[in-house]
């Protein structure tokens, strides 16, 4: 009787380092650049128009949270707080004319912790797409900043990338695994092939697909905005689709 236990967990074990080993296909792939807020995944950037509640206080951006705080308790807090556009906050808030806290660089990290954390917590769907982007490296892809972005070549220090992935990594209910589209995963599979319904090509199917019903309609938006497929994945699409509904039709 002792046996069959001992099958059971072996079976387990192997089926997980199967899926393990399918993870790691490709890993250096799993990466998300983000910067403009109307493109995929843009909710991470501190322009994204998702309003927070801080300090008893309601501002429109993150970004004017951030630059606002670098004057706190002066006039320019609240000049700041009641900019137009994140543009004009970050605008005013890099003003050298006005005097930064003395404090301000020892402190900045830890208030744009403060502000990524409320802005998660108080937009459920923020939050769905953070927890859904699992191992993968976040980064803020920019030209315009080696600090808080990668410098676009990716030698800056990403601090907000950073950050975003340690909130998401000390989350409730955080997994880290992440399913990359199959064309990338293999690239050598073509879309009509046998091996997408038999062996490694049909198991992988079954995790990316247990692993999308996890996530939510949010996620699934932005994970397919961003992962385009390729112009023979999408011609094979639009050849099935027009097949079921001939089908349909018969």
């Amino acid at each position: 009787m002792d046996e069959i236990p001992k099958i059971a967990k072996e079976l387990l074990k192997n089926i997980e380092e199967n899926k393990r080993n399918l993870l790691s296909r490709n890993a250096d792939k799993k990466v998300i650049n983000f910067y403009e807020i109307n493109k995929p995944y843009g909710c991470f950037s501190n322009f994204s128009k998702h309003s927070i509640t801080l300090q008893n206080k309601e501002w429109p951006t993150t970004e004017h949270y951030f630059q606002a705080q670098k004057f706190v308790g002066t006039v320019h807090e609240d000049e700041i707080r009641f900019a137009s556009t994140p543009m004009n906050a970050a605008r005013l808030g890099r003003d050298k004319n006005k005097p930064l806290r003395k404090d301000w660089e020892e402190c900045k990290v830890n208030i744009m912790r403060e502000a990524i954390v409320a802005k998660i917590e108080q937009h459920p769907n923020v939050k769905s797409i953070l927890l859904s982007t699992g191992d993968c490296a976040i980064v803020e892809h920019t030209t315009n900043d080696s600090y808080w972005g990668d410098g676009g070549d990716g030698q800056g220090k990403n601090m907000l990338g950073n950050l975003l992935m340690n909130i998401r990594n000390n989350m409730e209910n955080y997994e880290p695994e992440f399913f990359l589209p199959q064309w990338i995963t293999f690239p050598d599979i073509h879309p009509f092939s046998i091996g997408w319904r038999m062996g490694i090509g049909e198991t992988y199917l079954t995790y990316l697909w247990e692993w999308r019903m996890k996530q939510s309609p949010e996620a699934l938006k932005e994970y397919d905005d961003y992962f385009t497929p390729p112009k023979i994945w999408a011609d094979s699409k639009k050849m099935q689709e027009a097949m079921r509904n001939k089908s349909n039709e018969e």
